[in-house]
């Protein structure tokens, strides 16, 4: 074994044991350290084992980087950047969308977390917008929103204010990108719209006009939130304006999605115009002989990790704690600890965020942990709605498409000649014809409806059993090599379900169900159905299937659309 050099020159270099593993910050070392390091057979031999660690941790991670990654690099970076800094209610507001998403929260320590963890408003706050159920997109606008500073507009508060009409009016069209930036960051302009839209809404009410056609029970926080705050919103290039204007003209009409709309702009600015509590927080990284001089207690959730943080409060002026997390309650533990790997001793603060960025990889499970079939089936059975498009290969249009709303009880069908709506509310079938634009209309009996909503429940044949112990105990789930495939889609992995069945007259039948996974949501995105019969050797593709999520008014605004 080799034995540390007593010279003090090993602890001074260990602390750059990381930085020699890395070529772009080598020459920040200072020369008699990494002349040190280069001749001391301890230091050389500690080097060493830092590497195979780290090696193990990408090991464990799976496969490389991609772009969820690249963002949450991006993402531990912004939070980093605060070591050493006293982190605030302030501070914190910009990050609080990024952790309420799944793709880019984090879940090792950081000078933003540690400060959520202390912080019960701020806890509070982080909640509330997860309870939103934002769309990734749309917490990304909500960030920057959070992080935008007042600054001089091109345009000014009445240029602004002229433009409050369209924007109330969800009509976007006739604003541009910089009056509706305005009127989200601007406090004056944007209680001026909050005001317009009460007044309309007010009017709404005396005149007790009503909506009765609309599901407005069903108008969720995604559906209203671009309407609400359409910050970074370029209503040049939004394509989905006109396939939206179903939902916008009733929804400037109603008083009920006004309503909506109304306490969700209360939510948000009420979390970004908040008074910062009286609790600061500082992050620091702390190395080996710091580490042992500091006294933890039983419940130290930061036990494992080489760092200390230090709670203050304000309205004191004094420092309640200087420990990695005694004497203070915890809102939100950190999901898991690196205890098995012995990082510790190589830390400085220069490094942290380098090494504990290669520690989230471990952390975030859709990242290194392979797709289960059941995955897939407990991911589908929390959809409400569906849409999908079946394609036949050899045809270059669909053969069929088909939407699904559990929440609308609807079931919508085209086919190369017609529409069928299935609506179970309304107890009816329509049905128009492509080539005349006729519609018709017929009403179903109980027994007809009760049929008609088994098929509307998960997995709606998207899976090839109606539920997971339904599955061949003989069948393979296999994840299948990207090369393999002529076609890829972004942050999917592929998976092949493959089982034999026999056919009515007893031949033997392949079967072959490959699916498209989301990496993070487990959701297919697309579907393919092979087979082959046993003395052929090549599997057939019979059909593709392509899947999307809509939202209830993405739904509701198809079947408008469509005359039904």
């Amino acid at each position: 074994m080799i034995a540390p050099n007593p010279n003090s020159m090993c602890e001074q270099a260990r602390p750059y044991y990381y930085q020699c593993l890395r070529r772009d910050t080598k020459e920040e070392i200072p020369a008699e350290i990494l002349a040190h390091i280069r001749q001391c057979r301890f230091c050389q031999a500690e080097v060493n084992r830092l590497e195979i660690v780290l090696a193990e941790v990408k090991y464990h991670a799976g496969q490389s980087i991609g772009q969820t990654d690249s963002a949450i690099t991006t993402n531990l970076g912004l939070h980093f950047a605060y070591i050493g800094s006293s982190v605030t209610c302030d501070t914190v507001k910009p990050f609080l969308p990024s952790q309420a998403d799944p793709l880019l929260e984090v879940g090792v320590p950081t000078p933003i977390t540690v400060h959520l963890d202390k912080c019960q408003q701020c806890a509070d706050d982080l909640e509330t917008i997860r309870q939103l159920s934002l769309t990734h997109k749309q917490l990304c606008r909500l960030g920057q929103l959070f992080a935008e500073k007042p600054s001089k507009d091109a345009i000014s508060c009445s240029q602004a204010q002229a433009g409050i009409l369209a924007v109330a009016s969800m009509v976007f069209r006739e604003t541009n990108a910089e009056v509706l930036k305005h009127l989200c960051t601007c406090h004056n302009c944007r209680e001026q719209l909050y005001q317009y839209r009460e007044t309309v809404r007010g009017e709404l009410l005396r005149d007790q006009r009503t909506q009765n056609k609309f599901p407005c029970e069903a108008v969720s926080a995604t559906d209203i939130f671009d309407y609400c705050f359409p910050y970074g919103i370029d209503p040049a290039s939004n394509q989905y304006a006109k396939f939206l204007e179903s939902f916008t003209s009733h929804a400037r009409a109603c008083t009920t999605c006004l309503g909506k709309m109304q306490d969700l702009h209360n939510t948000v600015y009420g979390i970004l115009e908040r008074q910062e509590s009286e609790i600061v927080t500082c992050f620091q990284v702390v190395d080996e002989s710091a580490q042992d001089s500091i006294v933890g207690s039983p419940d130290d959730v930061y036990e494992d990790w080489p760092i200390e943080v230090q709670v203050f409060d304000k309205s004191s002026e004094t420092k309640i704690i200087e420990a990695r997390g005694s004497g203070v309650t915890v809102a939100h533990k950190p999901k898991q600890r690196l205890s098995t790997l012995s990082i510790r001793p190589f830390i400085k603060p220069a490094a942290a965020a380098a090494v504990l960025l290669v520690a989230i990889l471990l952390l975030k499970g859709p990242v290194a942990k392979a797709v289960d079939l059941g995955d897939v089936y407990n991911a589908l059975e929390r959809i409400k709605n569906v849409c999908f498009t079946i394609f036949d290969p050899e045809k270059a249009k669909p053969t069929q498409e088909i939407w699904i709303s559990q929440a609308l009880k609807s079931k919508m069908f085209k086919t190369e000649t017609e529409y069928i709506l299935w609506d179970l509310k309304g107890k009816s079938r329509k049905s128009r014809d492509l080539n005349t634009g006729s519609i018709t209309m017929a009403e179903l009996d109980n027994d007809v409806l009760v049929k008609v909503e088994e098929t509307m429940k998960a997995p709606w044949g998207l899976l090839p059993f109606d539920n997971i112990s339904a599955v061949p105990t003989d069948a393979e789930w296999q994840k299948v090599a990207d090369g393999d495939v002529e076609t890829t889609i972004p942050s999917t992995e592929i998976y092949d379900l493959v089982w034999i069945e026999k056919s009515l007259v007893g031949s033997i039948i392949h079967r072959k169900w490959r699916g498209y996974i989301d990496i993070e949501t487990k959701l297919p995105k697309r579907i393919e159905w092979w087979e082959k019969y046993a003395k052929e050797e090549e599997y057939k593709l019979l059909t593709i299937t392509k899947v999307t999520y809509p939202t209830v008014v993405e739904i509701r605004a198809a079947t408008e659309d469509v005359g039904l």
